[in-house]
């Protein structure tokens, strides 16, 4: 069976619920972790969410780009974090809690529902989307670590894949692929400032 069937077949026995729940879980992870390990595991989450809803959406093609572009910049993220804790070892303190994140969570969440944008009733898979936007927003707000900030834009690729896909109707490749030349140009750079020795912390 060629790979965009059996993506398209995977992708019609995966409930909306439960891609719901992988981005939430994946946006989560995102704005409450510590360690570099589980940011990458929400990077990984959330690509494989676009690949599931692009698959169902729009077409199995783009949904092999948004898995392939998460595997290769998790890969590089894993490599960057691997040479971060050699060079430095030692983990600082992280001036900005969970506690703080989770309070601005909860009031982004609040103003996004005063504004109407979760409308009812809920689609799992706009929850899906907007709530990838929102946990990468936040992150980006609470801190100044570059491998952070570098995961939180990556995250945003990925929800940038199926926002395209799923509001233009358009099922181009060459979006989809300058969109994933975005991903790799980001993880790269992100690889790049994350090893610098004076690279900063989270606010």
């Amino acid at each position: 069976m060629p790979v965009p069937d059996l993506i398209a077949r995977l992708s019609l026995s995966v409930s909306s619920q439960a891609v719901a729940v992988l981005a939430l879980s994946a946006g989560l992870i995102l704005v409450l972790a510590r360690s570099d390990a589980t940011l990458i595991l929400s990077l990984l989450a959330a690509y494989l969410a676009a690949a599931v809803l692009l698959a169902g959406a729009s077409t199995p093609e783009l949904a092999i780009v948004a898995l392939l572009v998460g595997i290769f910049v998790a890969l590089v993220m894993q490599l960057t974090a691997a040479d971060r804790r050699s060079i430095s070892p030692s983990t600082r303190p992280e001036p900005t809690t969970a506690a703080v994140r989770a309070l601005v969570t909860l009031l982004m969440v609040w103003v996004a529902a005063s504004l109407g944008v979760f409308r009812s009733p809920l689609d799992p898979w706009q929850l899906a989307e907007v709530w990838l936007v929102m946990a990468a927003a936040i992150t980006l707000l609470t801190t100044t670590d570059p491998f952070r900030v570098g995961i939180s834009l990556l995250v945003l690729t990925a929800a940038a894949m199926v926002l395209y896909a799923t509001s233009t109707g358009e099922t181009s490749l060459l979006v989809e692929g300058l969109i994933a030349g975005v991903a790799f140009a980001i993880a790269l750079s992100t690889s790049h400032l994350a090893l610098e020795p004076d690279s900063g912390g989270d606010i």
